[in-house]
């Protein structure tokens, strides 16, 4: 019976034994969040970092036939195997290409080429004194580790590429060192995407590596806006090497630019090529050798001269029109010689609103404030006129003190000394009214009597 019993209970136990295993294994293949973060931080920011993480090097790592994972070195050489270029065993992606300089018989410096396809600059802002830049960037590097196999069919068809050249996948940037680069004056750099990245990779024959990519620049660029809109700018995009000086890096560079691609914008635009003053930077930490292009910017004048110098001219001209008027048609002048003063302020807050920050009065500035003044100086000379005007017609006595020094006289108006005429004539004349309506008056009395 004891026998039976147990019997009874043993699978009943077996399977508590297996569903706590199962949530052993649950638990065991659970990241906590601490090994989660870890892991998320170990995924590339962009395509250049160097550090892979575990499941996208399970992805780009190629398949054997049979289902199973390729070595990780798919690039090194590996005897009897064919192959157009590869790596040694012994490659280490950190060591710099010029400490093997001896197997190319080469010395130092070594030699970076840049190449820049200039689509367009796409935007100046004068706010920010950035420049924007559409273009195709590439740089090239020698490799003297590259094993190459000469005799490989690739190197002289051109499905892979141009003669002497094999296109490779990007992605092989993670197993071959590339050269640490600074743009001076950068503030953003962004990657094109259709798809996907529009980046690529030629290996030439000659164990050079060229890497090319298509970015969005904007650069910073020191500008002068005292001679506003008058002004002219010169703009430099300098590239060159982070970490290595002129004494072990140095750099060459061509641009292409189609000015038939660039759109119209608010500048002239002249692209030449880097003068030599700019071709060496220094820096704190050393002399660094710089590559790249120049760009001339020159103002379009044309709009400011229809919307802005123009009217404003025209403005004052209409101002001293205002001195033909009478000065006696009082509100007639003073609302034209008003309102073109406000029109000009008007123009006046206009432009500094939309114009970029400058050290002093800019060109349009001081124009519009001499036209402001000219305006102005027409108002307050119409001003002195009526003021004149006032004290000139005020007379010199009043009309009761007039008549009484005029019937004080025995004879009506010889003894009147007044200066002004016309206050002269109009007494005299309202004191022979005077008289004549007197005596009618009393020869009416008179005859009522009567």
């Amino acid at each position: 019976m004891g026998m039976m019993h147990f019997r009874d209970k043993l699978p009943l136990t077996w399977c508590l034994v297996m569903q706590l295993s199962c949530i052993l294994h649950q638990t065991s293949s659970v990241d906590w969040p601490e090994e989660q973060s870890r892991k998320e931080s170990l995924s590339p920011v962009d395509p250049d970092s160097k550090m892979i993480p575990e499941e996208q090097l399970r992805k780009e790592i190629p398949h054997t036939s049979d289902g199973g994972l390729a070595s990780l070195d798919t690039n090194k050489c590996k005897p009897n195997t064919p192959f157009i270029w590869c790596l040694p065993q012994d490659y280490n992606q950190e060591k710099h290409p010029f400490t093997y300089f001896h197997l190319v018989n080469k010395s130092l410096p070594w030699d970076y080429a840049f190449r820049f396809v200039i689509e367009e600059i796409s935007n100046i802002n004068d706010k920010s004194q950035t420049m924007s830049i559409s273009m195709y960037f590439a740089v090239s590097w020698l490799e003297p580790r590259l094993k190459i196999n000469e005799s490989a069919t690739e190197w002289s068809e051109a499905r892979t590429g141009p003669a002497n050249e094999v296109n490779e996948s990007p992605e092989i940037l993670k197993y071959i060192w590339y050269p640490e680069l600074e743009i001076y004056g950068l503030d953003t750099f962004g990657r094109q995407r259709v798809l996907k990245e529009m980046s690529g990779v030629r290996i030439i024959k000659n164990k050079t590596i060229t890497y090319e990519l298509g970015v969005r620049i904007t650069i910073s660029c020191r500008m002068n806006f005292d001679d506003y809109p008058l002004d002219a700018h010169t703009c430099q995009f300098q590239v060159g090497s982070y970490y290595d000086t002129h004494e072990t890096v140095t750099c060459s560079s061509f641009f292409i630019y189609d000015l038939d691609r660039q759109r119209s914008l608010q500048h002239f635009i002249q692209i030449e090529s880097l003068p030599s003053e700019f071709k060496v930077m220094e820096l704190p930490s050393g002399i660094y050798a710089a590559c790249g292009f120049q760009v001339r910017l020159q103002r379009k004048q044309m709009q400011f001269l229809v919307q802005v110098y123009l009217p404003s001219f025209m403005f004052v001209i209409v101002s001293w029109v205002s001195f033909l008027i009478k000065p006696e048609v009082v509100p007639g002048r003073m609302a034209l010689l008003v309102t073109l003063f406000l029109v000009l302020i008007n123009i006046f807050n206009s432009v500094r609103e939309n114009a970029p920050i400058s050290s002093r009065l800019n060109a349009i500035d001081l124009y519009l404030v001499v036209c402001i003044f000219l305006v102005f100086g027409a108002l307050m000379e119409y001003a002195v006129i009526l003021l004149l005007l006032k004290k000139r017609r005020k007379p010199m006595r009043t009309i009761d003190q007039g008549l009484r020094h005029l019937f004080a006289a025995s004879n009506g108006a010889a003894a009147v000394p007044l200066r002004d005429t016309n206050t002269r004539e109009m007494l005299v004349t309202y004191a022979n009214n005077k008289a004549v309506i007197t005596e009618a008056v009393q020869n009416a009395q008179h005859e009522q009597r009567q």
